[in-house]
């Protein structure tokens, strides 16, 4: 088994939850969102040229986050799965898992916008899910990602019925030119509604890569 990783990121902290943490960005994304900073994680579209594609076993990426084990503990960090979508690898994320200190935080960085099988194998563990919802209205949706935003929806219902509230940590981005205050108010109480937790607004920096 081997994951196809953009990056490893250490000694990170205030961007990926509490703590140091090491954040293991995976290739390929459902989504083409317009600001992204990672298009290049579309390797089918744009290889990131000049880098290989470096992949790993849940053993060798093991012996890279034990490196910091110390920061992890002291600080109440670990490690984090982004991308690019990391859900898209979750057989090769469950593995890891199951092999880390398990006094380290295992968190996930995700737009939930994947089928729910590949949600199931890392259900139960991580410590938090951090889920940048986009906007709740799917025309905002579609047109800043290009995909629809049922299944994301469905997958977050979902997910509320299946992990303890404090788990979820839920992301709503300020889009320039996309979704307006209005726009993301509707979201923030969609969110308490249905969700019942408070979520984060944030604002994006705008970047365009097409």
């Amino acid at each position: 088994m081997f994951g196809d990783i953009l990056s490893i990121s250490r000694l990170r902290m205030g961007t990926d939850g509490n703590g140091i943490a090491t954040l293991v960005v995976f290739f390929d994304c459902p989504l083409y969102c317009e600001y992204c900073i990672n298009d290049f994680c579309h390797k089918s579209q744009k290889p990131f040229v000049g880098v290989q594609n470096a992949v790993f076993t849940p053993q060798e990426l093991i012996e890279i986050l034990r490196k910091d084990d110390i920061y992890y503990l002291m600080s109440g960090g670990g490690v984090v799965f982004g991308g690019g979508e990391p859900l898209l690898q979750s057989k090769y994320i469950h593995k890891v898992c199951t092999m880390v200190d398990q006094r380290w935080a295992k968190r996930i960085e995700t737009s939930l916008n994947v089928p729910w099988d590949n949600i199931k194998p890392v259900l139960y563990d991580m410590d938090e899910w951090i889920i940048d919802i986009k906007d709740i209205n799917n025309d905002i949706y579609k047109s800043y990602t290009k995909t629809d935003n049922k299944n994301m929806i469905e997958n977050l219902l979902k997910l509320r019925n299946k992990v303890s509230k404090d788990k979820i940590h839920i992301r709503i981005p300020k889009i320039p030119g996309y979704n307006t205050s209005y726009d993301i108010e509707y979201s923030v109480q969609w969110i308490r509604d249905n969700i019942g937790v408070e979520p984060e607004v944030f604002s994006y920096i705008k970047t365009i890569n097409r």
